[in-house]
């Protein structure tokens, strides 16, 4: 009988660890969506509080490729001064699409983001790399390739 209660009492124990791993994952989905959220509809009204709230601003950075001509070069800037210089994009993102999030650890996730334009057909798609800094989630990367009207 003691074995019993025994194996009863571990199981419990596995289920409910699983349980609390599997709510603090989708507690980190819901906050990283949210910021996610902030990101696109900061962008969309120009409203850099929402972008306060969705980059690090101290050390963040977008990256992409500038196309010129017949040569490519790879572009940086920080996410501060990409929010500073952010102004109204009418209709950008509506109807956006998280198409893969994978959250590491509780700590870093990697997000792949479709984001329509209003210039039917064109698209981008944007790679964000979040982190959990003191317990809130951040943009910390932003890397995107635009797809234009077909």
């Amino acid at each position: 009988m003691k074995a019993y209660f025994k194996l009863i009492i571990i199981t419990a124990i596995i289920f409910l660890t699983l349980s609390n791993s599997t709510t603090a994952q989708n507690l980190d989905k819901v906050n990283i969506e949210k910021v996610i959220d902030n990101y696109i509809i900061g962008w969309r009204l120009g409203n850099i509080g929402l972008l306060e709230e969705a980059f690090d601003l101290d050390a963040g950075v977008v990256l992409w490729v500038d196309k010129k001509e017949n040569s490519e070069k790879l572009k940086s800037m920080e996410l501060s001064s990409l929010a500073e210089s952010v102004k109204p994009h009418e209709a950008y993102g509506i109807g956006y699409e998280i198409q893969n999030l994978d959250i590491v650890n509780n700590q870093l996730a990697i997000a792949k983001v479709r984001i329509p334009l209003p210039t039917k057909n064109s698209y981008y798609i944007d790679y964000l790399q979040l982190q959990k800094i003191n317990d809130k989630w951040r943009i910390v990367l932003k890397s995107f390739v635009y797809f234009p009207q077909n």
